[in-house]
């Protein structure tokens, strides 16, 4: 079960067609802001969620009618390309079948809940790089998926197959594995039937979009993002660049490798205290963990008198790499503190949680440093993946 978008419980806080590519912008790059977002504002004023990192994704279908969706959000730690229906109006994606009877529909737990939707191909533009052919999840309102989930999907959490419930258009899940074991169903019509991975056909997988790109920039990928003061910006710009040591905008001289398990986990020893199954997740809008810091016990949000500074040690999860410690620090403030709705962008914020063995590192270390992920079994100056490189200011 990834992480995902927790939401910060503060009140409130809480097309055309054609290439995404900025022109300011490398061919294999996309621009990524932390902001809020207008859909959701239109919705529901004051809704939008913090540190959410959003990029333009243009996806077009069999006869070539495209759409750029805005506002998906960028999630290192899920696989594949999810998107609501209502944006993709007018494209006649064509849901992928189980078998001739039937139609293939994914279930996919997050923290926050469950994205349950059809399983459809589409052709998909990422920045500059060259259009990709790939299964998506379409998901919400005007999905082909039954309205009903499976009572196994259900189980997993509520259903937040929908604007509000992720705070975004979508999920560009772009964590450096090709694929991950999902609930896939074969519906007809009302009535669904869990089937094994196994069994559904290679072609019709979600899959890492990353992984469809050719040889030149799938071996992983970087996400940049600049410092912000104390209390916040109202937003912030950076980048999501693909590949590593393909192109001059891409070198990982300077990172620090870090090898994981096949989950992307590593060492985090905070407090004096190893937490083996930690990660860093830009899908996670802050810092969580049993550290010992006051907390307010109704939304867990820490609440200490004046900021925290935290010194944190991030270590190798498994010898394939030398050993190695990035010693590094996180800064917690008052959750009440940060509660001005203006900002959007804050490297300040965590909630305690105690998840086995974890410390998420969601989008707040990101500010002021590059973080690479390298794709398992994919090589390049880090290293062999799965592996993620760290380069501190």
């Amino acid at each position: 079960m990834v992480a995902l978008v927790l939401a910060l419980t503060l009140g409130a806080l809480l097309a055309g067609c054609g290439g995404g590519s900025s022109s300011s912008l490398a061919p294999n790059q996309m621009r990524m802001v932390v902001g809020p977002n207008p859909d959701v504002e239109a919705v529901d004023p004051g809704a939008s969620g913090r540190d959410i990192p959003f990029v333009s994704v243009v996806v077009c279908d069999a006869s070539n009618r495209c759409v750029k969706v805005p506002h998906v959000m960028v999630d290192s730690g899920s696989v594949g390309l999810r998107l609501r229906a209502k944006p993709l109006a007018g494209r006649h994606l064509q849901p992928l079948p189980f078998a001739s009877d039937a139609q293939l529909d994914e279930c996919t737990p997050f923290l926050t809940g469950v994205m349950w939707g059809s399983v459809e191909q589409a052709t998909v533009e990422l920045g500059g790089e060259p259009p990709i052919q790939l299964p998506i999840e379409v998901f919400g309102g005007g999905s082909p998926a039954p309205t009903t989930m499976p009572t196994i999907c259900a189980d997993f959490g509520s259903n937040a197959s929908n604007l509000l419930g992720f705070k975004a258009n979508g999920i560009l899940g772009i964590q450096g594995l090709e694929k991950i074991g999902n609930l896939y169903y074969a519906c007809r019509g009302s009535a669904c039937t869990i089937e094994p991975t196994a069994s559904v056909p290679a072609a019709e997988l979600i899959v890492n979009p990353v992984s469809k790109f050719d040889d030149s920039d799938d071996n992983g990928v970087i996400l940049t993002l600049p410092s912000v003061p104390a209390n916040g910006l109202p937003s912030a710009q950076g980048t999501l660049t693909f590949g590593l040591d393909t192109q001059d905008d891409n070198r990982t001289t300077g990172f620090v490798p870090l090898a994981t398990d096949g989950n992307f986990s590593m060492n985090v020893v905070v407090q004096g205290v190893a937490y083996s199954s930690s990660t860093i997740d830009s899908g996670s809008n802050g810092i969580f963990g049993p550290f010992s810091l006051p907390y307010d016990s109704a939304t867990t949000s820490f609440d200490p008198t004046t900021p925290q500074v935290v010194p944190i040690t991030l270590e190798n999860q498994t010898g394939t790499l030398p050993a190695v410690s990035v010693s590094s620090s996180i800064t917690i403030a008052n959750s009440q503190v940060l509660a001005d709705p203006s900002s959007y962008a804050l490297d300040d914020y965590g909630a305690y949680s105690s998840t086995s063995n974890q410390i998420l590192l969601g989008l707040p270390y990101f500010f002021g440093r590059s973080v690479a992920f390298a794709m398992s079994g994919k090589t390049s100056g880090l290293g062999t993946g799965p592996i993620i490189g760290v380069l501190n200011p």
